[in-house]
This record gives structure tokens, C-alpha cells and sequence, in this order.
């Protein structure tokens, strides 16, 4: 009996056994199973996702852009305007972010961040439960942080965790840099507002710079992290005040701080710039920065080779910093006299009211000031009407005409040609003159002075609409003229079919106030990229446009004839306090356009004004690019020393007379006729040919005294008359006393 209880028991121990490694071994085949098929599952779906290119992730992330203006005052570069993209984000390396944000970060994120290879797998046991049990999974590390901010993974699922564990296992070995990836981390993360990275965010909440922030505004920044929208400071000050309490209460655990750093931080008062970080939202960039946004991009595509897009890209969301030439008490001087309407005639066409558009250059060319419409700038990269072409009237002149024609050594301010018409067309005398009429021989100076369309063609006609032509798009840099424009009205009249515009005016008529250097109307000088290399270089052009140095000297003697109320000049009404004032009107036309291009000792300005459309300003009287050119001009001079232009080394001049008819030196008959003035001429250009064109005319004798005693055989009753007679010519005439050339 008992050995039968025995063989059960044995049988029944068998069978239990049995079942026990039959189980295990079930067990071990389906662990093998599922080990071998989630090995399979990582290989094709997980690893080959897990190398990632941070570079390559690292270019679709947007970044901010800081332009940069001079400051004389502090001098050096100081921040002028940012260009936000999506993404508001200012690139800070790891050494210029607080080490109590660094900290900060590291308490309440990943506190074994310096001790793990990318992933904390305790946290990460921690995550799944809470996953399981439906709670907040948390256990994320730093590093894996960042790798959801590079691949804009939001996905939440068993695969994208896993992808997410193996990329921060594989970018921690692939970049063997904690630091690194801290920096990254910092710079990357959102933290509401529209702000990305803790540079824009320390900027938003606070205005201020990084190295600015005390330890309780760190530890505010660090909080907004694990819900950008319920921490909110500006919405939820209290919610993020006791998350900022806990943060510090773990700095304090970990030994980041002290305890009465820490009870400091927290009774600490907070104070947050809403509006700051309004204003900065809605900020509207400036006409320059339009312009030197333009620029860049044009520079990338044209010398770099970049797609358009991306060189948009780049610009506006690349992290570049661009160093312009703004002068911004230039631009903002500007911009005050465009925003106020009472400074424009109140007229309109249609609904639509004339435009205005001005561009100020400085002595060496650079632009330092853009306008380019009337009233307050509502938007970014609209039209800038500085940049688009009009037919440029009379104030191409002397780009097109007489500057050339000097230096080609044609005429000089006092060589003389006939204002008559040129020829016929259809029976009509061409050019018309805006006076009307035409008065015959006239200097340079004085066509200039007036306008005088007659003298203009002839001149053009002698240095050929080729000769000038080239002149500007070859010297100067016009890009919108084309092969129609190679003739006598486009060149000697301004009559375009390409055009000009106002920024290219400007930047030629600086060459009269740059001793014929052309620059290239720059507005910036280089763009560096985030890490602070070189993008773009933008040197000056220095090109010597004007071969001989009296050029200049005459140019700005003959502009200056044009705001003088004795030489009767169509700008006589521009007058800029303490300055000497050189430049020349425009009237395109049908009168469309309306133009003053000047310049004085310090700056060079363009200003048009027109309908955007092809509307005439037949209700517009006089010329308002003239007030508008003189208000921002005298506000720009406002502090600056009076100034005259230099007019050249005196010993290198001489005084000389010249006929006014013919521009030769004068003959005795010039003299007679009184048609001799005296000219200032660089040495070895005062004509030496004598005028033939003057011939004297005498006048009608007066009847002669008889001789004393004489008796009139037809009046014997007249009375004696004595007195001396004048000296007379061979004709009979009475010759008049000769003048020194001196006093002419």
C-alpha cells in the first residue's frame, strides 16, 4: 500500500515536472520567438532610423537674424533690427548661457544628464509603467529631448519611443560631447511666446540679455519647458511661480545651490515685459532693412550660387548677423518727415494719392537711409518704390551728359553752345525748353542752372548717347537701361525706356560729393553666419569714374548754380542751413515723375515722386521732391558743422576771360559788345582760340560840333559851340573804354 502511494506520488512529481520544463521550454521558444522578432522589428523599422544627420536636422531649424547698425557714439556695431522667421530663435553658445540656467535645466529635466550615454533607464522603467497605468509618461532625457526637437516627432507610440531611445543612444555616441548637446538642447527647446531657445525667451519675459538674468528668473525659464502653455508667465504667473519653487527646491537638493540662494531666489520679485514682447512681435522692419534683406539674398543666389529659396531661407530664419550701413538718426529723420502727411500735396487720382520714395547716401557712397513710401510702414518686403525704375527727366543730366562730357574734356562750365532747337520733327523744333523759348548762346553754367533741354542734347550729341550710355550702366552701374536708350532723348532728356532709380541716383550723384569715386551704393558690409564665419564679404567698389581731377570740381561749381537765386536755379528754393547745396531738378514726361537729386559736403540725396500708376501730376504746382529732399535734409544737418564744398587746391586754377557768345577768349569786339566774364579755370583749360563770332557794330554818330567861329552857310544865326570829340574807329564810330580782364 504504501509503495503504491510512493509510484502515485513519483508519477504525480513526473508529471508536474513535465509540465514545469515543457512550460519553460514553451516559454523559452516564444521569448525567442519575440526576441528574435522584435530583433527583427528593431533591425528593419528602429535601427536604420536611429543614425540621424544633426547638421542636415539642423538646417530646417529656423533661426533669428540680427541686423547691425554703426554706433559713432559707443563705436562699435549695436543691434538694429531681428528677423524672425517661424521660429524666434538667437543661437547661444553653451559659455554664454548662465550657469544657473544651465543648472536649472539639468535639475528638473535630467539630473543624471552627465552620468548616462543618452538614456536613464531607471526613468525610462518609470515612463513605461506610468504609460501603462495611463499617467503622464515623463522619463525623457535630455538628450532625448533634443532629438524629438530636431526630427519634429510628436507622435505618441511604442515605435517612435523606441526610435527616439536608439537615436539618443547613437547621437550620444556620435557626437561623444555632453556639452554639445546641452547647448543644443538650450537653444532648440520652446518655451512659449513664439520664443525658441532661452536667448529669445530671456528676451520676451524679461528684455534682457542672458548674462543679464538672476537665479530666479533661470529658474522661471527652465519651468515654462514642461508646458509652455499652462506656465505660462504671462498668463499663469502663479502656476509658474510654484513650478520656478519646485525647480529650485531640487537645485538646492542636488547641490546646484545653497539654501539661502535658494530662499533668496524664490522671495525674489518678478517682473515681467508683456508689452516688450509685444512690440517685438508685431515689430515692422524699417525700408533699409527691406532693402538689405533684398540684397543679401540677391548676393547669395548671384556670388554664392544658392536656390532662391533657400538664400530666403537663410536671410530671414538662418541665424545670420548683417552688418549694414545704416545711419538709423538718418533713417529715422527720414521716416518723420514720411509719416507726416501735411508734408505732401493732399491730392488723389482715381482714389490714389502720389507716391514718394528717397534714398540718402554718404560721402563715400555707402546708403545710409531708405524711404520708400508716404505715411506709416504697415508691413514687411512690401513694394519699395527706391528700387523701381522711372524715367528720370533733367536730373540725369549730369550722370548722362556733362560730367562725362568734362571729363572727356569737351566743355568746361564756361563753353558755350546755342539754345535752338536741334532739329525739326514733323515740322515742330526739338527739344522743346521747359521755359518755352530759346535764347540763343549760353554757358554750361548757366543751361545747367536753368534746365535748358537745347544745350543738353547738343552736348550728348558730341559725346555720343553711346558714350553716355556706357557711362552709366558701365561706371555707374545702372541696370535697368536698355539698347532703345542709346539715343539723344534718353540720354540728354531722361526720357527712359529702361529707366532709373531712385537708389541709383543717389549713388551717382555721391560721386560728385566723393571726388569721382564710385562705390556701389552698399547697404551692408558683411553677413557672417551663426557660428560667426563668413557668409558674404561686401567690399567697397573704389572706382575711379572720372579720369581727370578737375571734373568734380567743375560738377559741383555747375550743381551748385542750380540752388542759386542769382544764377535763377530751378531748385533756388533748397536751402539746408550752414550747407553748401549742389544737385539737379527732373520732370519726366507728360510730368509723371518729379525729381530732385542733390547733394551737400556730407550726404548725397534722391528724392521721386509720382503716382505708382502712369498718372500725370497735372494738379501738382511746383515740385514737392523739392520740399520733401530739403525738410529731411535739414533735419539730417541739424547737428553737424556747416560745411562748403571743396573746390580745389587754388593753384591750380587761374583766373580767365571769356566770351559769352562763342566761350573762346574774347576779341576786342567781345569787349566792345561787353560779352566777356571771367571764368575759373583749372590751368590749361581757358580756351586759347580767339572769338570770331563778335563783330563790332558801331553806333549811329552823333551829329559833330561845328568848329568854333564856323558859320552854318544854311544858319548863319547859330551860336559857337566848343568841347572835345572822342577818339573814333576807322569807320567813324565812337570806340568805348576796354576793361582789364580782372574786373570782367
Amino acid at each position: 500500500m504504501a509503495k503504491t502511494k510512493k509510484g502515485k506520488a513519483r508519477k504525480v512529481f513526473k508529471g508536474v515536472r513535465f509540465f514545469l520544463v515543457s512550460f519553460l521550454l514553451v516559454c523559452v521558444m516564444c521569448a525567442s520567438i519575440c526576441g528574435v522578432a522584435l530583433a527583427l522589428y528593431l533591425r528593419v523599422y528602429i535601427e536604420p532610423n536611429a543614425k540621424i544627420d544633426v547638421n542636415e536636422l539642423m538646417f530646417d531649424m529656423d533661426m533669428t537674424s540680427i541686423v547691425y547698425a554703426w554706433d559713432p557714439e559707443k563705436e562699435d556695431y549695436t543691434e538694429y533690427e531681428v528677423l524672425r522667421g517661424r521660429e524666434n530663435r538667437i543661437w547661444s553658445d553653451l559659455d554664454e548661457i548662465p550657469k544657473d540656467l544651465q543648472n536649472a535645466f539639468i535639475a528638473i529635466e535630467d539630473k543624471r544628464f552627465y552620468e548616462h550615454k543618452g538614456v536613464d533607464w531607471k526613468r525610462t522603467a518609470n515612463g513605461v509603467i506610468n504609460w501603462i497605468v495611463g499617467k503622464e509618461g515623463g522619463g525623457s532625457t535630455i538628450t532625448q529631448q533634443l532629438i524629438k526637437n530636431l526630427t519634429d516627432d510628436k507622435d505618441y507610440s511604442v515605435k517612435r519611443k523606441l526610435n527616439e531611445i536608439f537615436r539618443a543612444l547613437q547621437l550620444e555616441k556620435d557626437l561623444g560631447d555632453k556639452d554639445r548637446i546641452l547647448e543644443m538642447y538650450l537653444n532648440l527647446i520652446y518655451l512659449g511666446q513664439g520664443a525658441y531657445g532661452v536667448n529669445t525667451a530671456a528676451t520676451t519675459y524679461f528684455s534682457k540679455d542672458l548674462d543679464e538674468l538672476n537665479l530666479a528668473e533661470c529658474a522661471i525659464l527652465a519651468g515654462i519647458t514642461k508646458n509652455p502653455s499652462r506656465y505660462d508667465p504671462f498668463n499663469h504667473p502663479e502656476t509658474i511661480k510654484e513650478r520656478q519653487e519646485t525647480i529650485l527646491n531640487e537645485m538646492c537638493k542636488q547641490g546646484m545651490i545653497s539654501e539661502s540662494e535658494r530662499d533668496e531666489a524664490k522671495a525674489h520679485p518678478l517682473e515681467y515685459k508683456y508689452e516688450a514682447a509685444k512690440e517685438a512681435r508685431e515689430n515692422t522692419y524699417s525700408y533699409f532693412t527691406d532693402a538689405v534683406i533684398n540684397d543679401v539674398i540677391n548676393d547669395l543666389v548671384e556670388k554664392k550660387d544658392y536656390p532662391l529659396e533657400l538664400a530666403k531661407w537663410k536671410v530671414t530664419s538662418g541665424g545670420v548677423q548683417i552688418y549694414t550701413t545704416v545711419e538709423p538718426a538718418v533713417q529715422a529723420a527720414m521716416e518723420e518727415v514720411y509719416e507726416d502727411d501735411s508734408n505732401f500735396p493732399n491730392i488723389s487720382r482715381n482714389g490714389m494719392r502720389p507716391e514718394s520714395a528717397m534714398v540718402i547716401c554718404n560721402n563715400q557712397g555707402d546708403v545710409v537711409g531708405i524711404v520708400g513710401g508716404r505715411g506709416k510702414k504697415t508691413d514687411n518686403r512690401v513694394l519699395v518704390r527706391a528700387d523701381s525704375p522711372r524715367q528720370a527727366g533733367s536730373s540725369i543730366k549730369p550722370l548722362s551728359a556733362y560730367g562725362p562730357a568734362m571729363d572727356a574734356g569737351l566743355i568746361t562750365p564756361y563753353s558755350v553752345r546755342d539754345n535752338a532747337p536741334f532739329k525739326e520733327i514733323d515740322g515742330r523744333a526739338w527739344p522743346r525748353n521747359d521755359s518755352g523759348g530759346y535764347t540763343g548762346p549760353m554757358t554750361i553754367r548757366s543751361a545747367v542752372a536753368k534746365s535748358t533741354n537745347a544745350i543738353a542734347v547738343r552736348v550728348v550729341d558730341e559725346l555720343t548717347p553711346q558714350a553716355s550710355y556706357d557711362f552709366l550702366t558701365e561706371q555707374l552701374n545702372f541696370k535697368h537701361l536698355n539698347s532703345a536708350d542709346i539715343d539723344l532723348a534718353p540720354m540728354a532728356l531722361g526720357g527712359m525706356n529702361g529707366g532709373v532709380t531712385v537708389r541709383e541716383m543717389a549713388a551717382g550723384f555721391s560721386i560728385f560729393l566723393n571726388d569721382g569715386i564710385f562705390n556701389g551704393a552698399r547697404t551692408y558690409t558683411k553677413v557672417l553666419n551663426s557660428d560667426g564665419t563668413v557668409l558674404l564679404e561686401n567690399e567697397l567698389l573704389e572706382r575711379q569714374v572720372f579720369e581727370r581731377e578737375q571734373t568734380v570740381y567743375y560738377m559741383r561749381d555747375v550743381l551748385k548754380g542750380v540752388t542759386s537765386s542769382a544764377m535763377g536755379g530751378t531748385a533756388r528754393r533748397i536751402n539746408v542751413s550752414g550747407m553748401d547745396v549742389g544737385g539737379k531738378t527732373g520732370t519726366s514726361q507728360k510730368k509723371r515723375d518729379l525729381w530732385f537729386c542733390g547733394f551737400t559736403p556730407y550726404y548725397a540725396g534722391a528724392t521721386w515722386f509720382g503716382y505708382d500708376s502712369s498718372y500725370d501730376l497735372s494738379g501738382v504746382s511746383g515740385n514737392p521732391s523739392l520740399t520733401i529732399w530739403n525738410k529731411v535734409m535739414n533735419k539730417v544737418h541739424e547737428n553737424l558743422e556747416p560745411a562748403e564744398f571743396d573746390m580745389g587746391d587754388s593753384n591750380n586754377f587761374e583766373k580767365q576771360s571769356y566770351c559769352t557768345v562763342s566761350g573762346f577768349a574774347p576779341s576786342s569786339a567781345c569787349r566792345a559788345n561787353g560779352t566777356v566774364e571771367t571764368g575759373r579755370y583749372w590751368k590749361g583749360d581757358a580756351p586759347s582760340k580767339v572769338c570770331t563770332e563778335c563783330s563790332y557794330v558801331a553806333p549811329e554818330p552823333e551829329p559833330e560840333p561845328e568848329e568854333p567861329g564856323a558859320v552854318d552857310p544854311e544858319n548863319p544865326g547859330a551860336g559857337e559851340a566848343g568841347g572835345t570829340t572822342a577818339p573814333t574807329d576807322p569807320s567813324g564810330g565812337t570806340l568805348p573804354q576796354t576793361q582789364d580782364p580782372e574786373d570782367d
